[in-house]
């Protein structure tokens, strides 16, 4: 069972709230003035701030987050920003989705909230949908080129997204927000402040959202809690957060370009359920092809339940001199995928634990038979974050450490499905419901557990040589050992057990300049080094010529492939940022050099895709980015991303031919092609209006044309959305306070288009075409979505 329960949470949360409500009542409907449009608007819609670090770097603001729909996940609130290639499955974004960055993938950049790493401790994984509620997040900033030196991160080789929670109001209130919409859409959100007391204001919130899929059968359910603290004492300043949540999602069914075709766009999971066959003692059922068709979409799910705690220690130690002590942890425990496959029975002393008991009742063990499966992970993962800070003449110095010992357990239990389509155990967190082997142990598809230690070290100099000229040289030196214990189990290649460690670091240097030629010119370059380290599943299925004795393993090979090596970038920025009364904006060139990048491929005799290095890359592009400050209630602002991003040596493939069942290499003609799912052209603008209590904002994305395979020898067309927001704040009343009534429309034109099912990293289809090919998984657009809230504050 998992050992997390809401119990506590739900207690802190009730306690919290009803003291917030009891103050509340003491300080009236005085809580402050709140408007639709926010300070961020000043600055661009809320898409630009004015910035003066020497490196590229987007905002996405308060202000903007309070337009776009509540339930909305970060890589949609960061759509419009320069170098951004994002989607997500559906218009809620309560489904999650992809990110791309001047064709860093999600899993190449470092995610934080409030400081805290989120990316998987595996895989480096990012999954938008489980972090935050839009209505307490301050803040999404993206570097887009290179992490910052103290990030804690060792695996971005690309930029980095800081998410910032809003902290506690300074005066109490109670904020309540409806929404319904469009496929079932509705959506709950209350939260509650105590204002300052004393020294200590803090805050908690809950929020739950349903929406039906857009296309087949299915739906979204999440809550999402959370809570925060702050408490100031003269030069000590504590803060503490939770963010909680729990989503069970069905996922949605990805197609071949082919498919599309044949199926046509909206084509989805079966909503039959498929049938065992009748159980005969002693004769064998063989449900493995009912069990590899099409998969019903109730066995396709995603079970997801995770927290991060962060706190913080502030220590102001001298006039000059600051202490931050930022410790966190993290627990995710949940599965996905499609579960729908098929188990064989088994029994005798040269089968691991004896063979697989009975599954189906038949009382022998000679069948084949369709079972939930699931690929189960459960991180507990606590670090820290220790830095100090000091002032002396024209020189910022900055150092400090960060540790962290992630324990990943990724484990592949199976449980029974009935003709109904009920899961015994759709968590797979009731062992009585699992699958079991003769000597009572439990089925494992996999058995792996990775011990993570991650840490480094870093120093940084701001050193503002006149009025004029700022300096940044930084150091960091980044580091991960894996710890990995594969314990036997019925996957391919695992059934044996086998320890392996490997570690890898790096010493990472950077130097960032600006120069302010003027109060309204900036020019800034910047260059750095990155590090990306392989994941974990590099280590696993490393089993061959395994012989069972008494049911134990007793003679096999631990066969190691090839190291894979971590993947290193420098990464260049150069460019200019400008200012005047009415318009702002920055145009940046860059330079990316990839060593040893990181991709998936396919090993023929292990039958699987494991992690290999492909060779050099390169990308190289332009960003521009403009807004204007509102005239006359109009404002604008727009973007723009030219990239072209190449890989730079031919690739050695190699696959099974069909008929004589021999590996067959082949070299992939991939030198000097167009990296897969990365446009070289992006466009994005947003036309606003604001007048009293009235907001309209229009805005619309351009996607060129992407390659889905890494010859170019397949590629989806370009595309355009539209989305409409609108606002009308009410008057106030005696009871309510900043009353507003939104409207979200999007994808304004129904537009149907294709997505890539980008994965991770270098993870692509090779060829479409010729020897070896194999057909790139595609997702659909989602089509017109309309949703409308109110919120309100007592």
């Amino acid at each position: 069972m998992r050992p997390f329960t809401l119990n506590a949470i739900t207690l802190a949360l009730l306690a919290l709230t009803a003291h917030g409500q009891a103050l509340a009542q003491q300080a009236g409907t005085d809580i402050g003035k709140i408007t639709v449009t926010g300070e961020g608007d000043k600055l661009g819609t809320g898409l630009l701030v004015d910035e003066d670090t020497p490196k590229a770097k987007s905002t996405v603001t308060k202000a903007q987050l309070d337009k776009v729909r509540a339930s909305s996940n970060p890589f949609q609130a960061m759509s419009l920003m320069p170098g951004v290639n994002s989607y997500s499955y559906d218009a809620t974004g309560l489904f999650g989705g992809s990110l791309r960055v001047r064709g860093f993938n999600s899993d190449q950049m470092g995610f934080t909230i409030n400081g805290a790493p989120v990316n998987d401790s595996g895989n480096f994984a990012v999954y938008p949908q489980e972090y935050t509620d839009l209505e307490n997040t301050c803040e999404i900033s993206l570097t887009q080129g290179a992490s910052d030196t103290e990030a804690p991160h060792v695996g971005a080789s690309g930029g980095n997204v800081g998410i910032n929670s809003c902290g506690a109001n300074d005066k109490a209130r109670v904020r309540a927000s409806l929404s319904a919409g469009s496929l079932s859409y509705r959506r709950v959100f209350l939260r509650a402040d105590t204002g300052q007391v004393g020294d200590f204001k803090g805050f908690a919130s809950i929020s739950s959202s349903q929406v039906d899929k857009w296309k087949g059968e299915g739906k979204a359910d999440r809550t999402h809690i959370d809570a925060g603290a702050e408490f100031k004492m003269g030069d000590v300043k504590l803060n503490a957060g939770i963010l909680y949540n729990k989503a069970v999602n069905n996922n949605f069914r990805t197609l071949t370009l082919e498919q599309v075709g044949t199926l046509g766009y909206t084509a989805d999971f079966a909503t039959v359920v498929p049938q065992h066959l009748t159980p005969v003692a002693g004769t064998a059922q063989n449900e493995s092809t009912i069990a590899s068709g099409t998969a019903y979409y109730g066995y396709a799910l995603n079970p997801f339940e995770n927290y991060l705690l962060t706190a913080g220690a502030h220590v102001q130690l001298s006039p000059v001199t600051r202490l931050d002590v930022e410790p966190y942890f993290w627990y995710g425990y949940g599965t996905g995928g499609v579960q729908q496959t098929s188990v064989a029975e088994g029994s005798g002393s040269t089968r691991l634990g004896g063979g697989v008991k009975d599954i189906n009742g038949d009382g022998d063990t000679l069948d084949t038979i369709m079972v939930y499966r699931g690929s189960l992970t459960e991180t507990h993962r606590p670090g820290v974050t220790i830095k100090l800070s000091h002032s002396m003449d024209n020189h910022q110095l900055l150092g400090g450490v960060w540790m962290e010992r992630a324990n990943h357990r990724q484990t592949q239990p199976a449980t029974t499905v009935d003709n109904n389509g009920a899961i015994a155990t759709k968590w797979l967190d009731s062992d009585g419901a699992l699958l079991r082997r003769a000597d009572g142990t439990l089925y494992q598809g996999r058995d792996w557990k990775t011990v993570s230690t991650g840490q480094s070290a870093f120093l940084q100099d701001t050193i503002d040589v006149d009025s004029q000229w700022r300096v940044i040289p930084g150091v960091s030196w980044r580091s991960i050992k894996r710890e990995f214990t594969n314990t036997a189990n019925d996957g391919s290649g695992g059934g044996a057990d086998y320890v392996l460690t490997r570690r890898y670091s790096e010493v990472l240097p950077s130097l960032n300049t600006s120069f302010q030629f003027t109060p309204e010119v900036q020019a800034f370059a910047g260059i750095s080094k990155n590090l990306r380290a392989p994941s974990n599943f590099e280590l696993g299925n490393a089993v061959t010529s395994v012989v069972y004795v008494n049911g134990a393993p007793s003679t096999y090979v631990v066969q190691v492939r090839n190291t894979v090596k971590q993947e290193t970038a420098v990464n260049l920025d150069m460019g200019a940022r400008f200012k005047t009364p009415l318009v702002k904006g920055s145009v940046t060139g860059f330079y990316t050099r990839f060593t040893d990048r990181i991709g998936s491929g396919y090993d023929p005799v292990q039958a699987g895709k494991f992690d290999i290095n492909v060779g050099d890359s390169t990308m190289k592009g332009l960003e521009v980015e403009l807004g204007t400050v509102p005239y006359m209630g109009f404002s604008a602002y727009a973007s723009g991303t030219y990239t072209v991003s190449t890989l730079d040596n031919d690739l050695l493939n190699s696959y099974v031919d069909s008929v004589t069942k021999k590996v067959v290499s082949y070299t992939a003609a991939t030198s000097g092609k167009q990296f897969p799912d990365t446009p070289k052209g992006m466009a994005a603008l947003a036309l606003q209006w604001s007048d009293g209590p009235l907001m309209l904002n229009l805005s619309g994305k351009y996607t060129s044309r992407r390659y889905t395979t890494m010859t170019n020898d397949q590629s989806i067309g370009g595309y355009t959305t539209i989305d409409f927001n609108a606002a009308w704040q009410l008057p106030a009343t005696d009871w309510t306070r900043n009353t507003v009534l939104r409207l979200n429309l999007s994808n304004l034109t129904n537009k149907q288009y294709l997505l890539a099912n980008s994965g991770s990293g270098s993870s692509f289809t090779v060829n479409a075409t010729g020897a070896g090919s194999s057909q790139p998984s595609l997702y659909q657009g989602a089509p017109r979505f309309v949703s409308m809230s109110l919120q309100t504050d007592f």
